[in-house]
């Protein structure tokens, strides 16, 4: 079972295991979901939204009726979720354990990091953590921070029904305004300052202790411009943050796959832990396409049916400046953030249209949807766009 399947990751999900020969249950709550659209998905199945209160009999009976060996988690599908999954932990390809689950949110994560010794505490942006159940501003060092300012929120610690969140803003008064009025919604909130340079990220497989696979690459594109979702990416390397991704990725001792996101500075060879997900991420084809396949190797850890692979693979970066895009609509709307942006130069919005019809043409860039056997979900995603405008 892939759940989450409008999500790009679920799709890269799907992909693999299909490609590889597993029966995939492609799961969402709307028809809609990308992922119920490809080829790779031998079944495809809508379920009651995660608050509906048919959604844990619907889980019983899906997982019961069809065998389910394997879940993937993705939307209200997770250990983190409805009840009802408790019993299926034995399932998912991850760990069980409450507090490791607990040690991978925002918060927890830099706690205990901070709590670390060495080089564990290595390579931190200027950051606070904030406990607004006991919220005092006085208490709350923000001087050593550049502007503008990032407040980092964790559902899982929601009063309610709150989501993952970002906020940014622009001075440190503002900050700490933010942080009073959200009291009433979260209690906790990870204060980050801003740090300079490009989004880097290290692509995980951790398994009984061992790196079974590991990725690099570097954002070109972010969507919108100012910070956010890779929209185009290259793979690339670095030993030094890898090797610093692994040793953070060992001290919250998780088992399963995790992306670690940093900012890397060009110009210092400085870089900086800016968040850890410990589940399957939005870019992942371009690893796919890099011949790290990440889902194949966690279902095959998870089955005990590993074979041997490439030894790049498990050690080394695999393909070099392979760059991939999700042109609709990431590039789109990173196109659209740069021309609506009044502090962006005009030559630069112009380069910024050479470039995307250059790419278009550049049949050695990669793309997420017009993947190997499964290229008619591109022009079902363009249609849809053109349809809805999203």
């Amino acid at each position: 079972m892939v759940a989450g399947a409008g999500s790009m990751g679920a799709l890269g999900v799907i992909r693999s295991l299909g490609r590889a020969g597993y029966v995939v249950h492609a799961v969402a709550s709307s028809p809609d979901a990308i992922g119920l659209h490809s080829r790779f998905a031998r079944h495809k199945i809508v379920h009651p939204a995660g608050d509906d209160p048919h959604f844990p009999q619907w889980a019983e009976a899906c997982i019961a009726a069809n065998e389910i060996e394997l879940i993937i988690p993705g939307g209200p599908v997770s250990l983190g979720g409805p009840a009802v999954f408790k019993r299926y932990a034995h399932l998912f390809p991850q760990s069980h354990d409450p507090a490791v689950l607990a040690r991978a949110r925002k918060y927890e994560l830099f706690q205990t990091i901070l709590a670390g010794r060495g080089d564990e505490v290595a390579n931190l942006p200027p950051l606070a953590l904030v406990d607004l159940e006991n919220f005092d501003p006085l208490g709350i060092d923000l001087g050593g921070m550049d502007l503008p300012i990032f407040i980092k929120l964790d559902a899982a610690h929601s009063r309610g029904k709150g989501s993952d969140a970002v906020i940014r803003v622009a001075s440190r008064n503002e900050a700490l305004a933010r942080l009073g009025q959200l009291r009433s919604q979260y209690k906790k909130a990870v204060v980050q300052g801003f740090v300079p340079g490009c989004g880097v990220g290290v692509f995980l497989l951790r398994w009984n202790g061992t790196i079974k696979a590991r990725f690099m690459h570097r954002r070109l594109h972010e969507m919108p411009h100012t910070g956010g979702a890779s929209s185009l990416r290259e793979s690339w390397w670095h030993d030094r943050i890898v090797a610093d991704a692994e040793a953070k990725l060992a001290l919250v001792d998780w088992q399963g796959v995790a992306m670690v996101e940093y900012r890397w500075d060009s110009a210092t060879d400085r870089f900086y832990l800016m968040e850890m997900n410990l589940r399957f991420w939005g870019s992942i084809h371009l690893a796919l396409y890099a011949d790290v396949d990440f889902p194949k190797e966690l279902a095959d850890c998870f089955f005990g049916t590993e074979t041997s692979r490439p030894q790049s693979t498990a050690t080394a970066p695999s393909r070099l400046g392979l760059r991939c895009r999700n042109t609709i609509p990431f590039e789109i709307g990173y196109l659209a953030s740069l021309w609506r942006d009044k502090d962006v130069a005009l030559s630069r919005k112009l380069f910024a249209i050479w470039e995307m019809i250059f790419l278009t043409f550049d049949f050695r860039v990669k793309n997420d949807l017009l993947f190997p056997g499964d290229r008619m979900l591109f022009w079902y995603r363009l249609w849809r766009f053109v349809r809805t405008g999203q």
